[in-house]
């Protein structure tokens, strides 16, 4: 039997109360080493509840069907047992982690070929299913797949879930805040397990949305500064703002700083990050879960 799963990080105000959770919006973000989630209350525009759980180890479902497996497996009794999980929202959001996506503009997008635009770039399983995501800030359409294993767990517990994709998710809270900046372009880099996802705005607008394999700090940077090579970016004057698994006091930041100027970490802002979740945490790691928008894709 697979150990239990850890917890990185529990923070409730004293405004959450189980009793009510049909008021309350639940946002899920699954992530290869485990999940995390918020509970946004609209009637106090603020976040409630955030926390983070990891599993006994990480799964990585590439490796093959008995990974898969696993990882449903551990899915599963958190989904079933974990107390906030037992009960019944207004909207549930669920975020997927997949490195299998493309970007579709809009006018070029047929529904009847989204399986084919992701084949042209990835290998794609049986025993995963391919799902589209309408951007809400832009026309685009980001085709991805998500093992099947994991959907069946998730739609077991949450049927009517809303379904997007990390770096749907990432764009659509990124477009609106950045859409006038003064800076002609901006470099955002997505620490994930074992992964970077890197997307570049030029005029307010995406140019450029990757992620990229990396097994060390030294990766990262690599693929940093070879996106920045490609679309001529000036490392001594665009802004590079990192999120996710990362802070100002870790190895990555310090190292990132050496190669690129201006180098800080993203942190959610507006007038739902006030309150005692949010000021208890670091938002840049937890981006995507704090968009009160997400429930309303």
């Amino acid at each position: 039997m697979p150990g239990e799963y850890q917890t990185q990080l529990s923070v409730y105000d004293r405004l959450f109360d189980p009793a009510f959770s049909e008021e309350f919006d639940l946002s899920i973000r699954i992530e290869p080493d485990g999940l995390s989630f918020s509970v946004y209350s609209p009637v106090h525009c603020q976040y409630i509840g955030l926390e983070s759980l990891t599993f006994p180890d990480p799964v990585r479902i590439k490796d093959g069907p008995m990974a898969g497996i696993l990882y449903s497996d551990y899915l599963n009794r958190i989904l079933t047992t974990h107390p906030v999980f037992t009960k019944s929202y207004r909207k549930v959001c669920t975020i997927f982690h997949s490195r299998f996506f493309t970007l579709v503009p809009g006018p070029l997008f047929n529904d009847s070929k989204a399986g084919d635009y992701l084949r042209f770039v990835h290998q794609i399983g049986a025993d995963s299913r391919i799902l589209v995501q309408n951007l809400r800030s832009a026309d685009i359409r980001l085709v991805y797949s998500i093992y099947r294993g994991l959907l069946h767990e998730v739609e077991s517990r949450f049927p009517d879930t809303l379904m997007v994709h990390e770096t749907g998710a990432l764009i659509d809270s990124l477009l609106p805040r950045f859409k006038r900046t003064e800076a002609p372009e901006l470099i955002f880099v997505n620490i994930e397990y074992d992964a970077a996802g890197i997307i570049v705005l030029r005029g307010g607008l995406p140019v450029f949305c990757n992620s990229f394999e990396c097994r060390t700090y030294e990766d990262t940077v690599y693929f940093i500064m070879f996106v920045m090579e490609q679309l001529a970016l000036n490392p001594e004057k665009t802004p590079l703002l990192l999120l996710g698994k990362a802070g100002k006091e870790d190895a990555l930041f310090r190292l990132v700083a050496k190669y690129v100027r201006n180098v800080d970490m993203l942190e959610q802002s507006g007038p739902h990050i006030r309150g005692y979740v949010t000021v208890q945490s670091e938002t840049h790691r937890y981006y995507t879960l704090l968009n009160p928008s997400l429930c309303e894709s």
